[in-house]
């Protein structure tokens, strides 16, 4: 999910040996000043499909099952193919993170079976009122948004990755708290060895406790009103993963990922119409901007009418003058002619 740590949990896979590619997004102050680690051009491949479904990150409806079929008929299995071939050409491990591959994630195995990889999954989660707080600042959500994005996601990742025993899943706030075990916590499940220096390097250059704003305890989530039951018992579960207290891959938990799963479907028609009605806020905003601008342009116009009006007024009044100026003189030539043929 995003405001996940999903950066800081991908820059630390580079201390292990993982090429994350030179096409990455520049930082933004404000919003990820240490960076995204993100490839630019799957980032870019993951907006355009997205727009090919007509949905967005942000939207809550889960995307269909189908999607491959309808995104292999639209050429962009191929593409995925064709690019992350050129991404991992000249390297032994290569890693990418944009999270919306969360909810492409049926897409992208395709793509990675097909390519025949060897694959493992990273899942970043964080405290859901943390996100909550990090998406009201940066995108004005509200909470009950949130929190379900929050769930879409999470359950879309889990699904589609517990299968895989490589998988490993990282609380971002255990990260910061104890980077070092956390990052040879990650090392061990990946079967890869971390680089000492990189790894000092990455803790006292990368990591930045003030860029973490909020931490809550698990109990925190019980006292927001806005809080969906079902994300409570889901971020207690996956504290207990994340802890290696239950395993990711095992039995229980996936059976309990499906039925979760099941319960979030059943919200589909709320969801759809949550995204229906954001849509046409969306768009009623473009349109008030639109006319503020429209506005705006005819004000410019009229005060530019204004003050053509007032040139074009004191012209009048200035000829107005230079008319009774010529006949008061016309008026006293006449006077003194007359006094010439009086005299």
């Amino acid at each position: 999910m995003h405001r996940s740590g999903t950066s800081a949990v991908t820059r630390a896979l580079q201390v292990m040996g993982v090429d994350l590619g030179d096409r990455l997004m520049p930082p933004v102050e404000g919003n990820n000043p240490k960076g995204f680690w993100e490839d630019i051009d799957l980032n870019a491949l993951n907006i355009e499909i997205m727009n090919a479904l007509n949905t967005d990150w942000h939207y809550l409806a889960p995307i269909e099952p189908n999607l491959v079929d309808s995104l292999r008929k639209q050429g962009y299995l191929l593409r995925a193919v064709e690019l992350l071939r050129q991404k991992i050409c000249n390297t032994a491990i290569f890693g990418f993170k944009d999270p919306r591959a969360a909810k492409l994630l049926p897409f992208w195995k395709e793509v990675f079976s097909h390519c025949r990889l060897d694959v493992s999954y990273v899942l970043a989660i964080r405290h859901p009122l943390s996100v909550v707080k990090s998406l009201a600042k940066r995108d004005g959500f509200n909470a009950e948004k949130s929190y379900l994005l929050w769930l879409g996601h999470v359950l879309t990742s889990l699904s589609a990755t517990t299968e895989y025993a490589s998988s490993v899943l990282v609380d971002y706030d255990r990260l910061m708290q104890c980077p070092e075990q956390e990052l040879n916590r990650v090392a061990e499940s990946l079967g890869l060895k971390i680089n000492a220096a990189e790894l000092q390097s990455y803790i006292s250059e990368f990591l930045d406790e003030d860029l973490r704003h909020t931490t809550y305890d698990l109990n925190d989530l019980l006292l927001d009103v806005a809080l969906p039951p079902i994300v409570h018992e889901v971020y207690k579960t996956l504290l207990n993963v994340a802890s290696d207290k239950a395993p990711i891959g095992n039995q229980a938990l996936h059976d309990q990922t499906e039925a979760w799963i099941r319960e979030f479907q059943r919200m589909k028609a709320p969801l759809v119409l949550s995204d229906t009605l954001f849509s046409q806020k969306i768009a009623a905003i473009q349109r008030v901007a639109e006319r503020d601008h429209q506005i705006g342009t005819l004000n410019q116009a009229a005060t530019k009418h204004d003050g053509l009006t007032a040139n074009l007024n004191q012209a009048v009044v200035e000829y107005l003058d230079l008319i009774t100026s010529l006949k008061q003189a016309a008026a006293e030539r006449d006077g003194q002619i007359s006094d010439l043929n009086h005299a």
